[in-house]
């Protein structure tokens, strides 16, 4: 069932995606993430109208206190280093992107779950990468 976003709480969605939960990756339809948004930040004031993307769970019976927000450049900054893990995950090698200098664990085990976690993973990875892939090209990128 897809649950509509609430606009009375202190995020105040202007983009929103209800029905998340049947796109949620390996977890669709057994997810209590059931919205995305871009809206006006809970911490936005007159002065400072910052937007943020926000992850809405739904417990089943009421919103969750657990959602995430996040400034909208972190969700990018996130995309960038998801992307860095996927192609160290792939050809054992992380790339170099300007003053976006990223490190790796030196914990073997810990690489080892990363590999398998992307290789688990990565029919929906594909998936969403797809989706962005077209959504920056209509952006000219």
């Amino acid at each position: 069932m897809k649950k509509e976003i609430p606009t009375h709480l202190s995020h105040k969605p202007i983009v929103k995606l209800e029905g998340y939960s049947q796109f949620d990756g390996r977890f669709a339809g057994n997810t209590d993430a059931a919205g995305l948004s871009i809206g006006l930040a809970q911490w936005s004031d007159s002065e400072n109208m910052d937007l943020s993307a926000k992850v809405w769970r739904y417990t089943g019976e009421k919103w969750s206190r657990q959602s995430e927000e996040l400034p909208i450049h972190r969700v990018f900054d996130l995309a960038s280093l998801l992307c860095a893990s996927m192609s160290y995950a792939k050809n054992d090698t992380l790339p170099i992107c300007d003053d976006f200098k990223i490190d790796l664990t030196k914990n073997s085990d810990l690489i080892d779950v990363l590999k398998g976690g992307m290789l688990k993973d990565q029919k929906h990875l594909d998936e969403s990468l797809k989706r962005l892939s077209k959504y920056l090209k209509t952006l000219g990128y």
